[in-house]
This record gives structure tokens, sequence and C-alpha cells, in this order.
């Protein structure tokens, strides 16, 4: 009887997560095998693709699991876990996260919110400091203090659970950073988690292979992108060991964007630009020689569609306002 009730307080007293990213409770509300393309990588995956506008162009069922800063080794332990109840075709990679430091405070975040099992356990203590262990393999412990704020509504989703989610992973994000210029960021050298994030690519590809789903390591267009040099380092490198790698920067040019209204920071879309790159993308998955998907639960997509064509067509009758990053 202890044990149920530490799960079920564990459940009830986790924060909910809905978007931004490690929405585990909500994909693994998706029908088994009805995917047929998925995201992977940081919050430049799950700002800037939106599976529906993808669905609505293609007819491609897809999903983004992705979680913020994540580096390749969580990385490809979301592609393990993921593919336990789907088995996308094509899955794409952000790579930018390539440059990323192996430890950063998100990194806690992507972990906590998985399925318990072998790639949950096996990320605690690879990607973990030691003094976060106790919080990631006891909830309850690290989340007790939150028993006098919990809602009716917290507590009927740990229970009870969530449902599929209306946007497919996707986080859409409203306010507005007005683009100057376009730059190029220094992301700094770390070398031991430069060869880190090598040997999980090296992991992924041979998942991949085993499971017969094509890789492709992508990075999304950005005002603050990736300078030439480690642009041109990770084509050198993830192409050195056999990966397909495309860089959507090249082609930013090409999507229409307003610079005025399009992005939310320097670094990712807000809706109105992650449609455009969405609809773009997905032209490009069909020149690539995707096919619309059969067996996907259509009446759920068209929901997806319609839920996502309310929150443009709400956002799109309020007043512009500045995000946070364009305020600083």
């Amino acid at each position: 009887m202890l044990a149920v009730f530490c799960v079920a307080a564990s459940a009830v007293l986790l924060p909910k997560r809905v978007d931004n990213g490690a929405t585990w409770e909500m994909y693994l509300q998706e029908e088994e095998n009805t995917v047929d393309l998925m995201f992977f990588g940081s919050s430049l995956a799950y700002c800037d693709i939106n599976p529906a506008v993808i669905y609505q162009e293609t007819g491609i069922a897809s999903y983004v699991m992705a979680g913020p800063e994540q580096t390749m080794p969580v990385t490809y332990g979301y592609i393990a876990e993921a593919l336990k109840t789907q088995q996308p075709k094509t899955i794409l990679i952000e790579a930018s996260s390539m440059l990323y430091d192996s430890h950063s405070e998100r990194t806690r975040i992507n972990i906590c919110f998985m399925p318990w099992g072998e790639n949950r356990l096996r990320l605690t203590f690879q990607e973990c400091t030691p003094d976060e262990w106790l919080g990631l393999l006891f909830p309850l412990y690290a989340y007790h203090s939150r028993w006098p704020e919990l809602t009716l509504e917290e507590v009927g989703q740990g229970l009870l659970g969530y449902g599929p989610d209306e946007l497919a992973g996707y986080t859409f994000l409203q306010e507005v950073y007005p683009v100057t210029e376009l730059k190029q960021r220094e992301m700094g050298d770390y070398p031991e988690a430069y060869e880190k994030n090598l040997q999980a690519v090296e992991d992924i590809l041979a998942l991949c292979e085993k499971q017969g789903i094509r890789p492709v390591f992508f990075v999304v267009p950005s005002a603050n992108r990736p300078t030439d040099e480690d642009a041109a380092r990770i084509q050198e490198d993830l192409t050195a060991l056999g990966a397909e790698v495309v860089n959507f920067n090249q082609v930013i040019g090409e999507l229409g964007l307003d610079y005025d209204v399009d992005f939310f920071d320097s670094l990712h879309f807000n809706y109105r630009g992650a449609e455009k790159f969405s609809r773009y993308l997905g032209q490009w998955l069909s020149d690539q020689g995707l096919s619309p998907s059969q067996g996907e639960d259509e009446a759920l997509w068209l929901q997806r569609v319609e839920h996502y064509a309310a929150l443009r067509d709400k956002a799109d009758g309020e007043p512009i306002t500045l995000s946070g990053a364009a305020k600083q």
C-alpha cells in the first residue's frame, strides 16, 4: 500500500508538462504506430516545427518529442524511448545541440518527465550530477513541497492522466521579437561534450539502421545561427559518420519571413514564423519522397488542424506584444 501511495503521490506532485518540451505523458496517448515522422532535439524543434501545419500541407502525421537545451546523448535516449510506441519512417534531429555543453539546469527537466525504464535510469546516472539523482529517482522527495499549491485540475491529471496533445509536441509562441539583422552566435568550446555528442550520433545512426528508419540531422533557420565555422564542423563531422545533414539557414531567404513579426526571440520563431517554416519543411519532406500517412487517427489530426487554426486566428486578432527578449 505504501508503494501504491508513493507512486500516486509522485504522479500528482510532479509539475504538469503540457508544453515547452518533455511532454511524455501526452505523447504516450498517441495510438501506437500511427506517426510516420518525428522530430527530436532542443527547443529549436518544439518551438519552430508545427505538425498540424505539416499535416494540413502534406497529409503526413508527425510529432515533436524534444526537450529544452537537449544534448545528443539525451536525444538518443528520447529516440530509443519514443520508438517503443511508434515506428516512424523518418526522424529529423536538430543538430545545433552538437555545440551544447554536456549538462545544464535543463538536463534534469528533460529526464524527470520521461517514462520509467532503462533509458530514464541510464540518462539519470550518465547525464546528471550526483546531487540530482535522489530527486530523479524519487520524485516525491523532489516535489513534496508542492502540496499546498496543487489545483484540482492537477490532481485529476496526475491520477487520470492526460489526453492527446492537440499540438503534437509543438509549443505555440505568440509574442514578437523584431529582428534587425541576422547574426552568428558563438556557442563556446566544449571538446569533451562534443565527443560525447558525436558518440551519441553514432548510437542514433546504429539504432535507426536497426529499425529501418531514415535519420536526418538538420539545423533550423534562425536569426542568431551557429557560426559558419561551427556549421561546417557539424556538417563535416556528421557526414563523416555517414549521417545526412541539412542546414536550413542556407534557405532562410526562401521562407517568406517578415523579420518584424515572425520571431519570438533571436533563436526561435513565434507561431507566424513556425507556420512558414513548417510549410516549407512539409514541401521539402514531400520532395524527399515522404508520402501521406495511412492508418493515422484522421479525426484527431483534423482536430489538431482546427485547434491550431483557432489559436492562430485568435492571436492574429490581438494587438502585437513584444516578448521579454525584445524588451531587454
